[in-house]
C-alpha cells in the first residue's frame, strides 16, 4: 500500500510495487495544465459553477487529485525565433513557480520531461542545440546531469514531483538522432535504454529519500507490450506505464485490448496519461474528426463527459487492479484568453467558452482516490 506521509514538512511517497496494487492505492485523475500560468496572466478566467475561482481551485472543487506540467529545456534565441513563444515556453524558469503552486495546493504533481526545447512525440524528438553533435556517451552524461539539476532545483524549492515522466511519447526513442529507436528498420534498444537509465539515475540521485515514481509513456499502440518488455530486458527500471489515447483512429475496445495486453506483458501499474474529447461541434473539431474514425459520442459537454466515463471504466477494469489513473490533456486551454480563442485544443479542454468547468472535470474528480497529505 502506498501511504503519503510527512517528514519535516516534506511529502514522502514510497514507490509502487511492480505487482497488483491494493484498492487503497491512489487512482490519479486530473489534467496536464502546462499553459495555465500563461493563460491566467493573459486574460483567461477559470470558473467553477459560474464563479471565477482560478484553475487550481476549480480542479480542487471538482475533486481531481493530480496535475501535470511539461518541462522543456531552455530554448536558445534561435530556437525560440524558429518555433515561437508558446511552443518553447515551458522551461524550468516558467515551470518552477507553477510546480510550487500545484504542490502547495495539495495535488499530486507529475513532471513531464520532454528533453527538448519544444514538443516531443512519436514523430519529433528534437535534441537541444547545446546537446547536438555529442557522442552517445557524452549525451548520456549530459542527460543525467540535466535530470539531476532539474530535480535538485525542484526539491530545493519545495516543488518535488510524485511522478516523473522520463521522455514524452517515446515510441521511437528520444533525443534524435542518437537516441532514435528505429534506424534502417533495426531497433537500437541499447542506445535508448542507456539514455533512459542515465536520466533515471540522475533523477534518483537528486531525489534522495523522496524518490518520485518513474513513468515511461508511449502513444497507444499494439506494439506497446513489446516496447515495455524490451526496456525491462535492457535494464530500465520504472514504476508506471503511461499510455496516451485519443478518440478516433481506434475504438474504445482497442484501448481496452492495448491496456490489457500491456498489463499481462509487464504487470506494472498503468495510467492513461493523455486523453481528450471535443465539447462543441465547431469547425476545429469537425476538421479533427475527419482524420479520425468512429467518434462514438456527440461533440457536446455531455458527450465529452460520457467519453471520459468510458475511458475511466476501461482503466479501472484492467486485470489485477493495475489501472491507476486517467489524465486529460489540454484541460487548461481556455478561449477566454484571446490568444487561445483560435486554438483547436481549446475546444477539447475542461472549460467551456465562458471559462466554466465542464462536466467532464467532475467525472474525473469523482473517479479520484487518494491524496497527498500536505501541511
Amino acid at each position: 500500500m502506498v501511504v503519503a506521509c510527512v517528514a519535516f514538512g516534506v511529502l514522502v511517497q514510497p514507490a509502487l510495487s511492480g505487482g497488483a496494487l491494493s484498492a487503497a492505492e491512489p487512482f490519479y485523475t486530473g489534467s496536464d495544465v502546462s499553459y495555465y500560468g500563461y493563460i491566467s496572466t493573459h486574460g483567461g478566467v477559470y470558473r467553477y459553477d459560474h464563479k471565477p475561482v482560478g484553475l487550481l481551485q476549480a480542479l480542487k472543487l471538482a475533486r481531481c487529485n493530480t496535475l501535470r506540467l511539461r518541462l522543456f529545456r531552455r530554448a536558445t534565441p534561435a530556437e525560440r525565433a524558429q518555433h515561437g513563444l508558446l511552443p518553447t515556453l515551458n522551461n524550468l524558469a516558467y515551470t518552477l513557480p507553477l510546480a510550487q503552486k500545484v504542490v502547495k495546493a495539495g495535488f499530486y504533481f507529475v513532471l513531464d520531461m520532454h528533453f527538448s526545447y519544444t514538443w516531443a512525440g512519436p514523430h519529433h524528438q528534437h535534441t537541444p542545440a547545446a546537446w547536438q553533435n555529442l557522442s552517445a556517451s557524452k549525451l548520456k552524461a549530459r542527460l543525467g546531469a540535466y535530470c539531476y539539476r532539474v530535480i535538485s532545483t525542484l526539491r530545493r524549492n519545495h516543488a518535488m514531483p510524485q511522478i516523473v515522466m522520463v521522455g514524452n511519447e517515446i515510441n521511437n526513442g528520444l533525443l534524435w538522432p542518437v537516441g532514435k529507436l528505429w534506424v534502417h528498420h533495426h531497433a537500437q534498444w541499447n542506445r535508448v535504454a542507456s539514455l533512459l537509465r542515465a536520466a533515471i539515475a540522475g533523477i534518483d540521485d537528486a531525489a534522495g529519500p523522496h524518490r518520485p515514481l518513474i513513468m515511461i509513456q508511449v502513444y497507444s499502440s499494439p506494439y506497446a507490450p513489446t516496447f515495455y518488455r524490451e526496456l525491462i530486458a535492457h535494464g530500465v527500471h520504472f514504476d508506471l506505464v503511461g499510455m496516451d489515447f485519443y478518440a478516433g483512429g481506434g475504438q474504445l475496445k482497442t484501448l481496452r485490448s492495448d491496456l490489457d495486453q500491456v498489463a499481462r506483458a509487464v504487470h506494472k501499474p498503468i495510467i492513461v496519461a493523455e486523453t481528450a474529447y471535443p465539447w462543441i461541434n465547431n469547425q476545429y473539431n469537425r476538421k479533427w474528426a475527419r482524420h479520425k474514425r468512429n467518434m462514438l459520442f456527440p461533440f457536446t459537454p455531455a458527450g465529452q463527459a460520457a467519453y471520459m466515463k468510458d475511458v475511466i471504466r476501461i482503466v479501472k477494469s484492467i486485470p489485477s487492479n493495475l489501472g491507476r489513473g486517467v489524465w486529460a490533456w489540454g484541460g487548461e486551454y481556455n478561449v477566454t484568453c484571446p490568444e487561445f480563442r483560435h486554438k483547436p485544443w481549446s475546444y477539447r479542454s475542461l472549460f467551456d467558452s465562458d471559462g466554466n468547468a465542464l462536466p467532464a472535470m467532475n467525472v474525473l474528480g469523482a473517479a479520484a482516490r487518494g491524496h497527498p497529505i500536505i501541511h
